[in-house]
């Protein structure tokens, strides 16, 4: 499991009102509706979180418990894909946030996926995921080849980063995550480990969203933006509520 919250750095990161093409600046959680008439939820994750300043949204909680499926970025409770990603020697970059984070934080972490797939397991729910551990390790494998500079692994500025982040995600300002993620890292990578991402996630979403409810979990920075999930499912013609 700590090998998985290496690569939650990197994605670090309520009543319906209906939201017109593009406009998709603020919303954690996001009601869509199929073409067949199903409702599904897209939900925005900060992966990692220290538990006495951020907690589970309840409405998540709730709609999650209406549907049928659970899919996250990638399965981790698939043991044999645990196994593999445990194996892989991280990019220096996660390592050495992920170092930070504990040394601050400690046992206050709590990892959003966990809770959600706990809730999922206790209401019977199935859990999948929107890509292999096979595509996520080719990522980050490409990854590892981006150089950094030495100060983008000072703590203070880590941590400031990442509050930074928590206050983003308790105002749900998920153009303004997407926008700093421009900001502060290179290109590449937000092509590659957001971008890139979303593009191979839209047809396992439509396929699964058209077929039964789902509850769809992912990091915060995949939902806004340009290249974001929900104007790809907008664009797709998808119906699209702000859960607020």
């Amino acid at each position: 499991m700590k090998k998985y919250l290496f690569l939650i750095l990197l994605f670090l990161l309520n009543s319906c009102s209906k939201t017109k093409k593009g406009d998709f600046e603020l919303g954690n959680l996001w009601k869509v509706t199929s073409k067949s008439g199903i409702e599904s939820y897209l939900f925005g994750t900060v992966h990692l979180y220290p538990k006495n300043q951020l907690k589970l949204s309840e409405n998540a909680i709730s709609k999650l418990k209406k549907c049928k499926v659970l899919a996250l970025e990638r399965d981790i409770t698939d043991k044999h894909g645990q196994q593999k990603f445990i194996n892989f020697e991280m990019p220096v970059f996660f390592t050495e946030n992920y170092k930070v984070l504990i040394s601050e934080y400690g046992n206050d972490l709590v990892s959003m996926e966990g809770q959600l797939i706990e809730i999922a397991n206790n209401n019977e729910i199935k859990i999948s995921g929107l890509e292999s551990t096979e595509e996520i390790l080719r990522i980050m494998t490409d990854l590892s080849e981006i150089e950094f500079l030495k100060t983008d692994f000072e703590k203070d500025r880590i941590i400031q980063v990442y509050q930074q982040t928590l206050e983003m995600y308790k105002k749900e300002q998920i153009l303004a995550f997407k926008d700093s993620m421009a900001s502060q890292m290179p290109r590449k990578m937000v092509e590659l480990s957001v971008n890139v991402r979303n593009n191979n996630w839209t047809e396992d979403i439509i396929n699964l969203v058209e077929k039964e409810p789902v509850f769809i979990a992912v990091g915060m920075g995949h939902l806004g933006g340009e290249n974001g999930l929900l104007k790809i499912l907008v664009d797709k013609e998808y119906k699209l509520e702000r859960i607020k």
